[in-house]
């Protein structure tokens, strides 16, 4: 039986590590597991190479269209218009990479909250799923995301790698949870070994977050640069971590991701 084939729900290929080498990265994905990615976009610049992306391989990419917290500085009022424009193409299917980070203040709390409210009220007025960051800001993030998420119908919190409460947090709202190669870095991810068991399976998904966050089982050598093509040793660690067939994992991620951003 041939294995499902899995959806990357956030990989960075406007970074130069990954587009540079572009041609290179379809090709592997056409010979992996990976199916579908989705190219995260940190500002409206990323959206517009995203589709440029898009256009030449369309029966693999989809994209996002938002303001990262650290590119919050540079969100202003009348970026609320073009967002709204770029959410009608059908190959962008998700407001976001938004939220907040309170690690690098590339932006500052101020920036970053009003660009996130006004993103989370993007996302409810265009009935859009939402894509999340929140990193050392649980706090104010949480508290925004409770004052919209009631009109807001599907949140991912991606690349998650906090605490139990956190994660608690996220999915009594309803959230779905975003689990990257981090989960196979004994060094930093470890607690997402015990932590992995509380997601609920239909709020499971599944990302490379590439360039970044190379899974650390990758059995073979590497030049350190992460790519969607190995999505499926983060699916790989997650079936381990839980006692489970890896074909399962990759049943319920994929079916989980097509549901939320109705694929």
């Amino acid at each position: 039986m041939n294995s499902p084939s899995l959806i990357d729900i956030g990989a960075n290929l406007t970074h130069p590590k990954l587009y540079d080498q572009l041609n290179k990265i379809v090709n592997n994905i056409l010979s992996s597991e990976t199916e579908i990615v989705i190219i995260t976009s940190s500002n409206i610049e990323d959206t517009t190479i995203a589709l440029d992306i898009i256009s030449k391989y369309p029966e693999i990419f989809y994209t996002t269209i938002g303001y990262h917290p650290h590119n919050a500085k540079d969100f202003k009022i009348e970026h609320i218009n073009k967002i709204n424009k770029y959410s009608k193409n059908n190959k962008v299917i998700a407001i976001g990479e938004c939220g907040l980070d309170y690690y690098r203040e590339y932006s500052s709390v101020e920036q970053q909250i009003f660009c996130f409210e006004n993103h989370l009220i993007i996302a409810k007025d265009n009935n859009m799923p939402i894509f999340l960051h929140e990193r050392q800001a649980h706090g104010d993030f949480i508290a925004l995301l409770k004052k919209y998420k009631h009109d807001i119908d599907k949140a991912v919190v991606h690349c998650f790698t906090g605490q139990k409460k956190e994660l608690e947090a996220y999915l009594d709202l309803g959230c779905y949870i975003g689990i990257t190669g981090w989960i196979s870095d004994l060094d930093r991810g470890q607690h997402l070994h015990d932590l992995i068991k509380y997601i609920p399976k239909d709020k499971l998904m599944i990302e490379t977050d590439s360039p970044y966050l190379i899974p650390k089982n990758l059995p073979f050598k590497h030049d350190g640069v992460n790519q969607p093509s190995y999505l499926n040793y983060v699916a790989e660690s997650i079936a381990e971590c839980l006692n489970k067939d890896i074909t399962f994992i990759q049943e319920i991620v994929t079916e989980n991701t097509k549901n939320f951003f109705s694929l």
